[in-house]
C-alpha cells in the first residue's frame, strides 16, 4: 500500500491508491486536519466507492468539494478545507 503526501504551495496532494474504504475517508481526514483553512487537498486514488465516501464526508464536516472526476483508473477530487 502506497500512500504519498505532496505539497505545492497551499495544497496537498494524497494517493490513496491500493486502499479501500474506510481507508481512503480516514486518511483524508488525517490530510484536512493537518492543513489550514482556505488550503485545498487533491486526493486521488483507485478505488472509485471512496470517491462518494469521501464527498459526503467533506461535506458533513463543512468543507468544500471543489471538483471531481473520474479517471481511467480511478479518481481525483480536490477538496477546499
Amino acid at each position: 500500500m502506497l500512500l504519498k503526501n505532496l505539497i505545492y504551495g497551499d495544497r496537498m496532494e494524497l494517493d490513496v491508491s491500493g486502499t479501500v474504504c474506510p481507508i481512503p475517508v480516514l486518511k483524508t481526514k488525517k490530510a484536512l486536519d493537518s492543513i489550514d483553512d482556505g488550503e485545498e487537498l487533491t486526493v486521488i486514488g483507485n478505488y472509485k466507492p471512496a470517491l462518494e465516501n469521501i464527498a459526503r464526508f467533506v461535506e458533513e464536516h463543512g468543507h468544500t468539494v471543489v471538483s471531481t472526476e473520474e479517471t481511467e483508473k480511478g479518481f481525483k477530487i480536490v477538496i477546499k478545507k
